[in-house]
């Protein structure tokens, strides 16, 4: 018989090794998240399910929240319940959510995404087959900087603002952080100015 202790340690165990390996990801060592104040790069990538493309230019006009996720990772329960809460409380305010996924696509991609639960609150799924940490790595055009840099990580989320300039950077369950600047833009949003 197993001993209730040893069988939580070893399930801990492979827990903390699962999480390592998955939400850790390091991409580039050089690629990072865009910085509060800054805007997020210039990209097009394909839609999922042959869909428009998803690009950034579209990411104006409301408050967004970006994921980049991908497939690869089993440690997703905790990231896609926040997630799922977050854009079943904001996206009915008129919050949109957008996901790029760092898979190609295919088979394996769209049996993810079809039995996500947070498929139907997603505005936009954008396919990045591979491309994601290039997106982020500033390197060359920055490498002065390159003490400033967050570790890129899988999965990680960016809130936009209605301008296009980020806003909060998270990584994994951490994205719930991101409830009070949503309230904070939505209520400067339903701010009329006086005449």
């Amino acid at each position: 018989m197993r001993h209730p202790t040893m069988t939580a340690v070893v399930t801990l165990m492979f827990g903390i090794v699962g999480l390592s390996a998955c939400d850790k990801r390091p991409i580039y060592a050089s690629a990072a998240l865009p910085a509060p104040g800054t805007q997020v790069p210039a990209f097009a990538f394909a839609g999922s399910g042959g869909s428009d493309s998803v690009r950034s230019t579209d990411l104006r006009g409301a408050p967004t929240v970006l994921a980049l996720w991908s497939t690869h990772c089993p440690y997703q329960v905790p990231w896609v319940a926040s997630f799922d809460s977050l854009a079943r409380a904001y996206g009915p305010r008129g919050v949109r959510f957008v996901v790029l996924a760092d898979d190609a696509p295919g088979r394996v991609l769209d049996s993810v995404l079809a039995r996500s639960p947070w498929r139907s609150a997603v505005a936009d799924i954008g396919v990045a087959s591979g491309r994601l940490a290039g997106l982020f790595d500033g390197s060359r055009a920055a490498p002065e900087k390159a003490t400033d840099r967050v570790q890129f990580v899988l999965p990680s989320f960016l809130l936009l603002g209605p301008d296009g300039y980020v806003v909060g950077r998270a990584f994994g369950p951490a994205i719930s952080d991101f409830r009070p600047a949503l309230d904070s833009l939505l209520n400067a949003a339903s701010v009329t100015p006086r005449r």
